[in-house]
């Protein structure tokens, strides 16, 4: 293997997700929420339009006016220390990169957490105009680390990202708690005084 690729949210990052707590903030059912700005949503993982404007189509659906960026206030990432542990010493073997959706009001959070300079790049959604599960957007860092599908190793906590990963030709594989992961990598020879 030439290269991992992991997830940040659900995967090194825990408390990735604020819809709950905005949902709630906005006295709204969390589905009904996610229902309500799913293609807004989409925009904004994709960084074709920004909170202010999010905010704005959710005015226009609901007529309800929100002037602080919930987005940014209930994003709160608390970083899993036993899987960032593992990024680290896979690093000492191969090539580690995040491949993350994620939008421009978490960014600063982000990077004040520190999780990013624990890899080799990052390869965020908000940044590349595209949003995982599309093809294209595994394509596109395969292509930026010259890397063959079959040389990379996918993880993450969403089923339908690791299913598109696996039909591009990568190895592939669903993050559900960090000893199986351990395990994954160090059945691939994948962590730091292994062969």
């Amino acid at each position: 293997m030439k290269l991992v690729i992991s997830d940040l949210g659900g995967v090194v990052v825990d408390k990735a997700d604020p819809v709950p707590d905005m949902a709630a903030r906005l006295e709204l059912p969390v589905e009904t929420f996610r229902a309500l700005t799913a293609e807004s949503t989409r925009l904004l993982l994709a960084g074709m339009i920004t909170a202010q404007e999010f905010w704005a189509r959710f005015f226009d659906q609901t007529g309800r006016r929100v002037e602080e960026d919930l987005w940014e206030k209930e994003f709160r990432p608390v970083v899993n220390p036993a899987v960032l542990s593992l990024v680290e010493k896979v690093r000492r073997r191969v090539r580690v990169v995040a491949g993350t959706n994620t939008m421009e009001p978490h960014w600063p959070a982000l990077q004040k957490s520190g999780v990013l300079a624990s890899f080799d790049a990052v390869y965020a959604s908000h940044h590349m105009g595209l949003v995982k599960p599309d093809p294209h957007f595994y394509w596109r860092i395969l292509r930026e680390e010259e890397c063959r599908p079959g040389e990379a190793v996918f993880f993450d906590d969403v089923a339908e990202h690791v299913r598109v990963a696996r039909e591009i030709g990568m190895v592939a594989f669903p993050f559900r708690k960090p000893e199986d992961l351990e395990r994954r990598l160090s059945s691939m020879g994948l962590l730091d005084g292994e062969l």
